[in-house]
Parts: structure tokens; C-alpha cells; sequence
């Protein structure tokens, strides 16, 4: 199949061209003024920059929280800000609604007149797009030290983020295929690869006059039990088409699934790999901001308060003992529906006392666990992207578009279409996951057989086979305090 989709640098011209029709989505597009945007980020303090607050923290060996959170009014938002920025939280979230991202912009004015008249929250996040850059700037200036960062959708993508830009916001998670293969069911990966390139292009625009702005690269999503070396893989895949673009910041982020010796694997192993891709092909001059690292939003919440609270609290311990330069961590009422200003404020109370006071030993952790899950990582990590240069002829795109269509790329439980789902993950004794089913994925031999004993063990143990039932227990084990699914 030929795709219309390279990764090639867009001349500016013809991205210049390209914005006209964005801009005209909605009234506020015709705020995005990119000669002033440029100015007023340069205009910004550095308290406001992710990829200089990200690298100051590094510096320091601290790790920062960067929770989830978007409210309805403007008001709203604005202080739930201030209440993060008072908890210490430097990274500010702003989660869009659902309506914004499916578009639906005259039903957000009629609800935001309707919370008004009647004090009920009707949505679920920050409407950006409708408040447009004026207002969203009232937001952004609302804190003295707190980096920017929206939470979008594949279809609100491109507004979204000139707007963002524009208000003075300093990062994004742009990559491909967060959204496509967790949230959309006929959208096309291919699609979705010019959406993000777009983005990309407009945060080079940026970064030629000297404006970093930095992108969580988050990856394929997963949405089911596997290993996470195919979304990891697709990470440095993801930062390759930012450098190319002109982006010259990349926050590497690194989804934790319980067992520690694994999690911390993968947080040792992800940013050197990163570092070693970008500098092979040619994107020496491009800085990894740090590693965030966050709990897989795969598993549900505990639904009693001690749950609640040591769920965040384990996520905090974890990537503080990974060095990680920021975690992103659930509150404690985050089962009940849309948290309120107080659980936040509790919850990042409790999880940054656990992480000044380890952070603070500067602990330095040896494990064989940690070397041997780590070795595993690389060998699969490796094959996963070297597969997709050699599918693409040194392309990341044209190889993730096939590597897709071959199922070299692939993941369990997607709702997407284009997803082949030929693979299957589950826990082995202590907690670790592993490959129950290849599917196509081009592993080397050694490592598919490392994954067979690791599952044949835990078969052995258990007497029984791990099959579908196994893994809904084991989806659910995390939630219930425990490492491994049991029958009930």
C-alpha cells in the first residue's frame, strides 16, 4: 500500500497554508496570532517552561507530580490551579471535555450558559477551544510556577493545540498513536500520523524562533494485559517524527503495570534507547526533558479509602526509586466520578511526602530482577524498532504504517479496527507480565522462550492453564492489593 504520509519535514509554506482551514473550526481560531503567540511565550518565566522545569528538577534530583484534571468554567479551572500549584504540583494539568473533542463546540456555549444559570457541572473538562487563547491566558497567568499541558483528542488535535500554543502553554502529548489505538474505532492510524505531524510542524514553527515546547510521548496505549515493550517501542518511533519535525524537547513517559523489578526496567532501559535512536538518526541536538512515569490507566481504581490512597502512594515509591523527574498519579476519589479540589490537594499531599523522603536518600537500587528484566526489555525493544526502519526503509511512519499492517506491531483488547489483536499477555508467579500469545511481533527467538517458561512456571505452580480467565484475574489483581489474579 503507498501512504500519502512521509516522515519528511513540512516546508513551512505549504504548513502555513495548511492552518488556514484549522483556524476556521471555530470563532476562536481567529485568535492564533503566531508572530504575537511567539512573543508571549518568550515573554513567559521560565516557571512556566515544562522542558526547563522538567530539566531543573533533574538537576536537583527531585521528582514532581503531574496529576490529571480539567474543570468546566474558566473560574473553576483557574482555581483548581492555584490549589495544585499550593500542593506543590509544578506540572498543570488542563483535561479537555468530551464534547470539545468530538468537536461539538455550539453544545459547549449552551452547557457552559446552563452551568451558570444553574451552578451544575455538565462537563467533564476545560472547553479550551470555545474560551479561545484570550481567556485560556488568564489561566496560564493565573500561577506563578506551573507549566501547561492539555489532554486533547485525535479530532480536536490541530485547533487545540494552536490555541494551547498560543495562551502559553509549553507541552502536549503528541503521538500518533495514544489516541488512535485506545480511544477511536475507525480511525485510521494513517490519519492520525498526518494529525500529529501537524502538531509536530507547529511545535518546530515554535522551536525555530527559540520557543521550546516539549511533548510527552506516551505511545501506544495499551488496553489490555501485555508487556509494554510495544508501546515503549513506539515511543522512540514517536520522537523520531517530533525531531523531524523541529521539536527539540521530548519527555519520555513510561507507563508502570506492578511489578516493580519490571517498571523500573523499563524507566532504566526507555531513555537511553531514546537517546541512542535519535542520535543515529541525526537528532543529536534534540534533549530528553526526563521521565514521567505513570501507572497504566488500564487498571480500575480500589474502591475502599486504603486502596485508594496506597495506589497513588505505590506509583509515588516507584518512580521515585526510578529517578523519574515527575509521576503522574490518580486521586483518591478518582472511582467515584470527577475529583474536587480537596482529594486533590490529599492526595498529592500523601504522595509528596513519599516522594521528598525518598528522593531525598538519593537510594540508588541494585537488583538482579531489575538487570535481568531490563536485558529482556532492550532485546524486545530493539527488534520492535529496528523492525520498524527496516519495514519503512528508514521511515518511522511508513514502518509503523506497515509494521501495523503486518501485526509486528500489535496489542490486545483494542477498539480500533486496524488492530490485528493477535497478541496476549499475562502475569507469571511474581506479578511480572509476559507473552502468552506472538502473535506476528518480531521477537527474537530467545525472548519468546524466556516468556514461555516464565507463563509455563506459573502454570506449573497453579495447576492450571493460563487462559482468558486468568487474564481478567489478573486485570483485576492490582486493584484488589495484589500482584497476581486469583480464582474467586
Amino acid at each position: 500500500m503507498e501512504y500519502t504520509v512521509r516522515n519528511k519535514r513540512l516546508d513551512e509554506e505549504s504548513f502555513l497554508k495548511m492552518r488556514g482551514p484549522v483556524l476556521k473550526l471555530w470563532p476562536t481560531g481567529a485568535e492564533v496570532d503566531l508572530d504575537e503567540a511567539v512573543a508571549y511565550q518568550r515573554a513567559l518565566p521560565e516557571s512556566k517552561n515544562w522542558h526547563k522545569l522538567a530539566r531543573k528538577l533533574a538537576r536537583e534530583g527531585r521528582t514532581a507530580i503531574f496529576p490529571r484534571a480539567g474543570t468546566g468554567l474558566l473560574e473553576d479551572q483557574i482555581s483548581l490551579s492555584r490549589k495544585l500549584e499550593a500542593s506543590g504540583v509544578p506540572f498543570i494539568p488542563v483535561t479537555t471535555d468530551s464534547y470539545t473533542r468530538q468537536l461539538e463546540f455550539e453544545k459547549v456555549d449552551g452547557l457552559l450558559a446552563e452551568m451558570r444559570r444553574t451552578g451544575r457541572n455538565l462537563l467533564n473538562g476545560f472547553p479550551l477551544i470555545n474560551y479561545g487563547v484570550r481567556s485560556t491566558r488568564k489561566l496560564v497567568e493565573s500561577v506563578s510556577v506551573g507549566a501547561f499541558n492539555p489532554r486533547l483528542s485525535l479530532k480536536s488535535y490541530k485547533i487545540a493545540t494552536e490555541i494551547s500554543f498560543a495562551a502559553g502553554m509549553t507541552a502536549i502529548a503528541a503521538c500518533p498513536f495514544i489516541s488512535w489505538a485506545a480511544y477511536e474505532k475507525d480511525a485510521t492510524l494513517e490519519h492520525s500520523m498526518a494529525t500529529n505531524q501537524y502538531v509536530h510542524r507547529l511545535i518546530g514553527y515554535y522551536a525555530d524562533r527559540g520557543i521550546t515546547i516539549s511533548t510527552d510521548n506516551h505511545g501506544w496505549i495499551l488496553t489490555g494485559m501485555q508487556p509494554m515493550t510495544v508501546n515503549l517501542a513506539t515511543t522512540i518511533a514517536d520522537a523520531v517524527m517530533v525531531a523531524e519535525q523541529g521539536g527539540k524537547s521530548i519527555t519520555s513517559v513510561v507507563h508502570l503495570m506492578g511489578n516493580m523489578a519490571q517498571d523500573l526496567a523499563w524507566m532504566r532501559v526507555t531513555p537511553r534507547l531514546m537517546r541512542e535512536y535519535l542520535d543515529r538518526l541525526g537528532y543529536a541536538d534534540v534533549e530528553i526533558a526526563g521521565v514521567f512515569a505513570q501507572h497504566t490507566p488500564l487498571f480500575p481504581m480500589p474502591q475502599g479509602m486504603g486502596g485508594a490512597f496506597a495506589f497513588p502512594n505505590y506509583t509515588a515509591v516507584v518512580a521515585a526509586l526510578g529517578n523519574a523527574e515527575a509521576v503522574s498519579v490518580r486521586t483518591i476519589d478518582e472511582a467515584l466520578g470527577i475529583p474536587s479540589e480537596e482529594s486533590h490537594a490529599l492526595s498529592y499531599e500523601s504522595t509528596n511526602w513519599l516522594l521528598n523522603v525518598i528522593r531525598g536518600q538519593k537510594i540508588r537500587l541494585e537488583m538482579k530482577e531489575v538487570d535481568a528484566e531490563a536485558a529482556i526489555a532492550e532485546a524486545e525493544i530493539r527488534a520492535l524498532v529496528d523492525k520498524i526502519l527496516e519495514t519503512g526503509d528508514g521511515d518511522v511512519i511508513v514502518g509503523c504504517l506497515r509494521c501495523v499492517e503486518e501485526g509486528f506491531l500489535d496489542s490486545t483488547f483494542s477498539p480500533n479496527r486496524q488492530v490485528r489483536d493477535q497478541v496476549m499477555g499475562v502475569k507469571d508467579s511474581r506479578g511480572a507480565i509476559r507473552w502468552k500469545e506472538f502473535g506476528n511481533l518480531p521477537l527474537p527467538a530467545e525472548v519468546k522462550e524466556f516468556h514461555r517458561e516464565k507463563v509455563a512456571e506459573r502454570e506449573k505452580a497453579e495447576g492450571r492453564v493460563m487462559d482468558y480467565d486468568a487474564v481478567v484475574q489478573d486485570f483485576w489483581a492490582f486493584s484488589k492489593g495484589r500482584l497476581v489474579g486469583k480464582p474467586e
